[in-house]
């Protein structure tokens, strides 16, 4: 506890804090714990030189901040605030209900520029803006500028290096015992010491549906299984490996006509590794999927697979089975024993195949809601993998900060949310009102998600709850190469590829957000140090002139030079120019787009000015230390990082630039 509450004491604490807090020991004798636990009262000074003549003896006891304790943070991808607050109001969303109203709660919190995921989680867990943490997006221009060109970029996930100390980091630094699960990782932030599960570096293919297109001319079986009827041969591939199925009239099954797909990796039914009925998409339907099934290739297995049978017609003639990406195992601490489904990550849901059709015809173009029930069940199960996976580390790893992240609602957010947007030209209530009971579901496995982990959870331990950005419904994509081609800004060669010789500015391929100058301190650039502002100028008055009728498609243009430093933005991994779009539209990253302005299917969207309110997310804290009740204003994200290691005793993350939120801290 603290002894004082009022505000000059806080800002005093906080300079200490932001200048790396001191770590100070005791001799673990009753006598000098009792000195250290005065050291905090009301008399400072006195203190200060008691602190001095006591040196010699001590090290490690933090002389700010509460007695250390356990955090459990959970994120959310893509929480959008309106969503949150008209689920929390309609209650379908308990528990976090329940960690609001013990604790502290923000619901327009700012994220990073650009509103990505792989900025916003290296913000969110380094306190730091993605010119510090080098995390400008989801791909981000390789650097040093002068070794590359502006067309080279890496993976902000996994390829591009984080500059900032995450938590993780801090908490290891401390002596604390970690478990990232899931959160997305960057290259150059991984520790010997850190347990990390990291299920999107193993994906290895992708989803897909196997159906009538698969059947084949009935080949001989050994050991087939027994059917009523005439077996009926299927043959697919996922990934490396070839999958042989059958389906079958089951006799111990009492429903007439083929009821029963079976598959393995050979003719032979010795060898079956699912048996899989068919049940339309349905609450429940996780009781339908098969374990995880080996992929083999060569000889040895190479990744595992789940199937779901959604559909077999009785006669025989047409099936639907889908299968999630194959993914290879995950790596656990070898004295371990973990089932499994644990073992078996899924990760998303299957976005690509509902969003082409693949699963059935939407709502959106006239469907009956079949395709979308068939999208919610896979994404229910791989929230349901990565509760299991969350479950089964807590109970049997050591950990004393454990961070969690589910890739939802975000995917959901992206297929639904221009639907659901009445702002947007075509809104169709009756679409809208078929569409908002799927994305309920989606919040409501989220909070489910925190209910498992709020279980888990002792007196001492607190727990978080975070998103990186929110989203925004767009029915148009906005093409600024097709603008800077116009206006001679922007060449190619006769191959169609882009002329850097000829080249001055660019809207690149990594999408997000900022134009890229292809000024003389970059490899092959051409646009001299004295050009820049020139150049800057016309870019500006060529964005802030286009229009889709009357209206404006470009709201503002923000040189990262100038105001690099105030907003976060720029740097050598960063853009030059960060172009904020009008509510609506959204980037076209294609080089050559044949036109300025496309019309796309309505959908979510992310990647805007952080300043705009749809991008806003949510965070809430509860726990020891924590004030329950309050409402917190002003609130970015790289505010959680330096606030969760105050709260926790440990050291400021040594890169950190965000603040400790002091107004939700209980001072009693």
């Amino acid at each position: 506890m603290r002894a004082r509450s009022d505000s000059a004491t806080k800002v005093a604490q906080f300079e200490k804090y932001r200048s790396n807090r001191v770590s100070l020991t005791v001799a673990p004798s009753v006598a000098s714990l009792g000195v250290f636990r005065m050291m905090r009262s009301r008399r400072p000074a006195f203190w200060l030189c008691l602190i001095c003549a006591l040196a010699g003896s001590l090290a490690g006891v933090p002389a700010y901040g509460q007695p250390a304790r356990k955090a459990i943070v959970l994120a959310w991808d893509g929480a959008v605030p309106a969503a949150v607050a008209d689920f929390l109001r309609e209650g379908k969303l308990p528990n976090l209900a329940a960690l609001i109203a013990g604790g502290a709660f923000a619901d327009d919190v700012r994220g990073a520029f650009p509103s990505k995921t792989a900025p916003g989680f290296a913000s969110l867990m380094t306190g730091a803006w993605p010119r510090v943490t080098g995390i400008s997006g989801n791909r981000v221009p390789r650097a040093p500028r002068d070794e590359f060109t502006m067309l080279e970029s890496l993976p902000g996930f996994s390829g591009a290096p984080l500059r900032a100390e995450p938590i993780w980091a801090v908490a290891q630094r401390a002596g604390k015992k970690a478990i990232v699960s899931h959160i997305p990782s960057f290259a150059g932030e991984k520790s010997e010491q850190l347990v990390r599960f990291a299920g999107y570096e193993l994906i290895a293919g992708r989803d897909g549906v196997v159906t009538r297109r698969a059947f084949q001319a009935r080949q001989p079986w050994e050991h087939e299984p027994a059917s009523a009827a005439p077996t009926v041969e299927f043959v697919f591939t996922v990934g490396e490996g070839s999958f042989f199925g059958l389906l079958i009239d089951d006799p111990a099954d009492p429903q007439p006509g083929y009821d029963t797909a079976v598959i393995s990796d050979s003719r032979d039914g010795r060898r079956i590794q699912a048996r899989l009925k068919a049940a339309p998409a349905a609450p429940g339907g996780e009781l339908f999927w098969s374990p995880p099934v080996a992929i083999n290739a060569s000889g040895r297995p190479t990744a595992n697979v789940y199937f779901r049978l959604f559909d077999l017609q009785p006669d025989g003639s047409d099936f639907f089975l889908y299968h999630t990406r194959p993914v290879r195992a995950l790596d656990l601490p070898a004295e371990v024993t973990a089932s499994p489904t644990v073992r078996t990550f899924v990760g998303n849901g299957a976005s690509i195949l509902y969003q082409t059709g693949a699963l059935g015809r939407t709502i959106a173009s006239g469907g009956s809601g079949a395709a979308e029930a068939r999208y919610l069940e896979t994404m229910m199960f791989a929230q349901h993998q990565m509760i299991e996976t969350n479950r089964w580390a807590m109970e049997n790893l050591p950990w004393d900060v454990y961070l969690a992240y589910t890739p939802f609602p975000d995917e959901a957010e992206h297929a639904w949310r221009g639907f659901l947007d009445a702002a947007l030209p075509g809104y169709r209530r009756e679409t809208a009102e078929k569409l908002r009971p799927f994305l309920e579901q989606v919040y409501r496995s989220c909070d489910e998600h925190l209910g498992v982990l709020l279980a888990k959870r002792s007196s001492d331990v607190i727990v978080a709850l975070v998103s990186d950005h929110g989203l925004q419904g767009a029915y148009k994509r906005v093409a600024l190469n097709y603008a800077l081609r116009d206006k001679a800004l922007l060449a190619f060669d006769s191959q169609g590829r882009v002329d850097l010789t000829k080249t001055k500015v660019l809207y690149p391929a990594v999408n997000n957000g900022y134009l890229l100058i292809n000024g003389v301190e970059r490899k092959q650039g051409i646009v001299p140090r004295e050009e820049r502002n020139e150049l800057l100028k016309a870019v500006r008055d060529i964005l802030l002139a286009l229009r889709d009728g009357d209206r404006p498609i470009v709201s503002a243009v923000i040189d990262a030079v100038a105001e690099g430093e105030a907003r976060g933005i720029g740097g050598d991994t960063g853009g030059d120019i960060y172009i904020e779009l009008a509510e609506g539209y959204e980037f076209d990253a294609r080089l050559n787009a044949p036109s300025l302005l496309t019309e796309i299917e309505p959908q979510g969207v992310h990647g805007a000015n952080p300043e705009q309110m749809s991008m806003r997310t949510v965070m809430a804290l509860n726990g020891p230390g924590i004030r329950a009740g309050q409402k917190l204003k002003d609130i970015r994200i790289i505010d959680f990082a330096p606030t969760l290691a105050w709260l926790l005793d440990l050291p400021r993350p040594k890169d950190a630039t965000g603040r400790v939120l002091f107004e939700a801290l209980d001072d009693r």
